[in-house]
């Protein structure tokens, strides 16, 4: 997992125009939208996952809170899902 840096080094201030800073805040957004849309999603329920789970994406993670058994989603179509469990 990526960490976001703490501190941000923007460099002359004193110079930085409004452009400038737009750019930086640009490239910031960016950089964490990536990041987040890397993350996959997860869902937490009282079910195991479920082949009609056709909405979710594949490597999507499924934890059932009543067993605990964590399954992830690794075939998708249009009519159905497999979801593999992995504990």
């Amino acid at each position: 997992m990526g960490k976001i840096a703490k501190t941000l080094e923007i460099g002359n201030r004193k110079n930085l125009s409004v452009d400038d800073l737009a750019d930086v805040i640009e490239s910031m957004y960016i950089e964490l939208a990536d990041a987040i849309n890397r993350k996959p999603d997860l869902y937490e329920r009282s079910t195991d996952g479920l082949t009609s789970d056709t909405i979710l994406s594949n490597g999507t993670i499924n934890i059932n809170n009543t067993t605990n058994k964590v399954e992830v989603l690794t075939n998708h179509s249009s009519s159905a899902v497999t979801w593999v469990t992995v504990s």
